[in-house]
């Protein structure tokens, strides 16, 4: 019962908790090659980005990587255990054991966001280029999120959309897919505009 208080009353597909298709018509022609590159470098320079659109900084040689990774180590570091702990390891098998993770996690963050913005950039694309059915899009509340309002053929209302972009098929897996729905139309249903 809680399932359908959260439902919001747009056409579905049959037995599914998806939207119909039919309310996403694909724009025809698709966006030129130019706005595709354009979106595609717009969605890079801007994940290259903190969020106040400073430069982040890049490790550009192995030494600076190696820095940066160290100074994740000392910064989260409890300082009587892991001074304990790590005293009893080389330095090769501290970087293996914490730093090349913890960097590798910085990597995939990284394309996650690029992912998000590549998304945004794309659709606007698609209203720069005047043949979508996208009216605007923007940053959603939370990291990987965005949302778009539709104009929606064959529907009396436009659709504001709430999308979680995730980077891999293992990010949601099936039994996850319900609650993602949830929380995304109960952000729907939350939100005063």
């Amino acid at each position: 019962m809680a399932m359908r208080n959260l439902r919001q009353p747009y056409p579905r597909e049959e037995d599914s908790l998806l939207a119909k298709n039919s309310l996403f018509p694909k724009a025809t022609p698709p966006i030129s090659k130019a706005l595709l590159h354009e979106a595609i470098e717009n969605a890079l320079v801007r994940s290259k980005k903190n969020k106040t659109g400073d430069e982040l900084p890049v490790a550009d040689d192995p030494k600076k990587l190696v820095e940066l990774c160290l100074l994740h180590i000392m910064e989260r570091s409890d300082p009587l255990l892991s001074t304990n702990f790590y005293s009893k390891l080389e330095l090769d098998e501290i970087f293996d054991m914490d730093a090349i993770a913890h960097e590798m996690q910085r990597q995939r963050m990284k394309i996650g966001l690029f992912y998000q913005y590549l998304l945004i950039e794309l659709m606007r694309a698609s209203i720069k280029a005047g043949r979508s059915n996208i009216s605007q899009v923007f940053d959603g509340s939370r990291e990987g999120d965005a949302v778009a309002d539709i104009k929606t053929p064959g529907f009396s209302k436009n659709l504001r959309l709430y999308i979680s972009v995730k980077k891999s098929a293992d990010t949601v897996g099936g039994q996850d897919i319900g609650g993602v729905i949830r929380r995304l139309e109960g952000i729907a249903k939350s939100e005063k505009t």
